[in-house]
């Protein structure tokens, strides 16, 4: 028998001062280039503007979902893996309210810029009229109330809660979270859905998918573990979580992330399997401006980019046990994630300027990859004022949950 008993570590918080001039230079960063966008575009590209900030917040929103996600799996199930890497999560769904709930708010200003059916009026579009219950202003703004009251609420409550147990010490507030972790699931996958129909979906309100939602969630959820991923290992890197957080969790972490990259694989396909098969028209028009000159090109791209590469980088053990190959990966997929994004939302802004123009029917001439800077300053931006805002709420508590009843489980943990 040992004579030595292991202990569970002891708190530890981020001191931000350490970090220097860091926190006040992306506070800057992020007005500088915000401002820049919002000027620029406001004079002199408003609907690209209003395109490239749609992008941007559903990668931050996104992002921020699937940290989330990953809080109530982790109380749902009753995960020990995960209690050290938990308060990582909770900090970055936590930025819902106010900031990501902010970073909406000049979207009031851009949806008849974007949505084609914000516009339209009734008795024109049978298509339209016969989804006007769902798509009508006082419906979509109603929706997004609840989406945010939804992930405002509960992304605090579940974090109010755990920071509570790191000063009592209360055994019973994990079963309590479980409880409520059992409530929040649900409506998580109702909202969120319902917010990818509207936001995404509702760009070309003629078209639909069954799997949309599917498919969007299997990138939210991959999202949310790769920069788990990679906030953690920063947070190694810069000498917090020693002996807390080990190769261990990066092996599960890895294994969830393959996992998900496998799934986004998946329910891309099976959407477009679907969709070929059926060849509804409605359907396949999605597929056939996403095909057509070089946005091509980009859809073979997301193929071998999106799952191809990380799937060859995640494959082996020795993979996921590497901190620089897992945080490469990582950051590749959040790269792609992004990508798909831009891809999933871009050429319907090309199609409403054809249509603009008087070209309803012949919008090939439109359809090309152009990246713009605003797509840019525009998502640097956001995540500049993000990450600045999750560096000061994440220094006034514990990095990770120290008095949770199942830590000594977590940082013992072996696969």
């Amino acid at each position: 028998m040992s004579e030595h008993t292991l202990q569970a570590p002891k708190e530890e918080r981020l001191n931000v001062t350490k970090l220097g001039i860091i926190p006040v230079a992306l506070l800057a960063l992020s007005v500088v280039l915000l401002g820049f966008s919002l000027l620029f575009g406001y004079f002199f590209n408003p609907q690209q503007l209003a395109y490239s900030w749609l992008v941007s917040f559903m990668w931050v929103f996104t992002i921020s979902a699937g940290c989330f996600f990953w809080v109530l799996v982790h109380h749902a199930v009753d995960a020990d893996w995960s209690v050290v890497v938990r308060r990582i999560m909770e900090t970055i769904g936590s930025l819902f309210f106010p900031w990501i709930l902010l970073l909406f708010i000049p979207m009031y200003f851009m949806v008849p810029l974007i949505y084609k059916w914000w516009t339209i009026k009734p008795g024109v579009d049978f298509l339209l009229d016969h989804k006007a219950a769902f798509l009508n202003h006082q419906v979509f703004w109603g929706k997004a109330a609840l989406y945010f009251l939804y992930f405002g609420f509960a992304t605090w409550f579940m974090r109010r809660i755990s920071i509570q147990q790191d000063a009592t010490g209360d055994p019973f507030l994990t079963i309590k979270m479980r409880k409520y972790a059992y409530g929040f699931m649900p409506l998580f996958a109702v909202l969120i859905t319902f917010a990818f129909l509207d936001w995404i979906m509702g760009l070309n309100h003629h078209w639909y998918s069954t799997m949309f939602g599917v498919y969007l969630f299997a990138g939210t959820a991959g999202g949310g573990i790769a920069i788990t991923i990679l906030v953690s290992n920063a947070l190694r890197a810069a000498g917090y979580l020693k002996g807390v957080v080990t190769v261990e969790h990066n092996h599960i972490m890895g294994k969830l992330l393959l996992a998900f990259t496998i799934f986004w694989a998946y329910t891309a396909f099976s959407q477009y399997m679907l969709i070929y098969y059926a060849n509804i028209p409605e359907e396949t028009i999605f597929y056939v401006h996403r095909n057509t000159n070089s946005w091509l090109y980009v859809s073979i791209f997301i193929v071998f980019a999106r799952f191809l590469i990380p799937f060859i980088m995640l494959l082996t053990q020795p993979a996921k046990r590497n901190p620089f190959r897992i945080c490469f990966t990582a950051a590749w997929i959040l790269v792609m994630h992004v990508v798909d994004l831009h891809w999933l939302i871009m050429p319907q802004m090309q199609i409403f300027q054809a249509i603009k123009a008087g070209h309803p029917h012949g919008a090939a001439e439109y359809l090309h990859f152009a990246p713009h800077i605003l797509d840019l300053t525009v998502l640097v931006g956001m995540i500049c004022l993000l990450a600045f805002v999750f560096l000061r709420r994440f220094s006034k508590a514990s990095i990770f949950p120290v008095r949770d009843p199942r830590l000594f489980d977590s940082v013992t943990l072996t696969n």
